[in-house]
């Protein structure tokens, strides 16, 4: 569905120019949980700017189905509009009087107009995981997780494809975060691509399918999720194994064979090691 082929970039500043990518060549399938994880500065929130266009490689395509979307001719907006972007700390950027101004914003832009946009903006709102009795409240009086919610919706009113998060859950409390990953799960499972950067190697074993490691502008690891959080130089690139994976090797714990990464399955082998 996206490829990043062969993609080099630099930023360039007067008098010195720092590559951040190096020749990335990176394919991500139609319905994938995606997350891309690597050391602060490795480029992580670069290559995510650089699926929906917002960045431009030096040298190499960025392909959306197929197609080059740097070409001539190429429809950027439309683009945008099927590969969402959320940032990190989205919700800073709320702006409207009331939730229903901020999630009708986007499709309001594209010509959706009178009922039609209530539909959209009632549909997103209820896959952002949050009821129409919060349409007119003002964004400014909800909770961290609920502005969250509210920034997530106005992305979902576009009705994309493709969904990139840059951290997604930085910032949240703890029941906020479940909360909020749950959500993500749920859109994924009804077939939206989703691509997220995250630091944070527990919930990538929670809610990903597949894990890319990035370091230095260069893709390190590509691959399963169970397969890649148990590689065994995951701290030389300055990330935490997960807690239960490291008590998984201290005990030696596998499940047909594999090493364990969720609780449930270490509780099970324990367990039934017990008789």
């Amino acid at each position: 569905m996206l490829r990043l082929k062969d993609v080099c970039f630099s930023y360039d500043r007067p008098g010195s120019s720092k590559a951040v990518l190096k020749d990335i060549d990176l394919r991500v399938e139609a319905g994938e949980f995606l997350a891309v994880i690597g050391p602060t500065g490795s480029g992580k929130s670069t290559l995510l700017l650089h699926f929906n266009g917002l960045l431009k490689p030096n040298v190499g395509q960025v392909l959306y189905q197929g197609q080059d979307i740097h070409r001539k001719g190429f429809d950027l907006r439309g683009l945008r509009r099927e590969v969402g972007l959320l940032f990190q700390f989205p919700e800073g950027n709320l702006f409207g009087q009331t939730v229903y101004e901020d999630v009708s914003y986007g499709p309001a832009n594209y010509g959706i107009s009178g009922k039609a946009l209530d539909r959209v903006v009632e549909a997103a709102l209820q896959l952002a995981g949050l009821e129409a009795g919060f349409l007119l409240r003002s964004p400014f009086t909800l909770s961290g997780g609920e502005k969250r919610k509210v920034a997530l919706a106005g992305v979902l009113a576009l009705e994309p494809k493709v969904l990139l998060l840059d951290e997604p859950t930085a910032g949240l409390d703890p029941a906020a975060r479940e909360n909020f990953l749950n959500l993500l799960k749920g859109l994924n499972s009804q077939g939206i691509t989703v691509i997220a950067i995250t630091h944070d190697l527990e919930e990538v074993s929670r809610v990903a399918g597949r894990v890319v490691i990035l370091a230095e502008g260069q893709v390190l690891a590509d691959g399963p999720v169970r397969e890649v959080l148990t590689r065994e130089d995951l701290e030389k690139w300055e990330l935490e194994t997960p807690e239960v994976i490291r008590l998984g090797k201290a005990l030696n714990l596998n499940v047909e064979g594999l090493p364990v990464i969720f609780e449930e399955e270490a509780v099970k082998t324990i367990l039934a090691g017990r008789g």
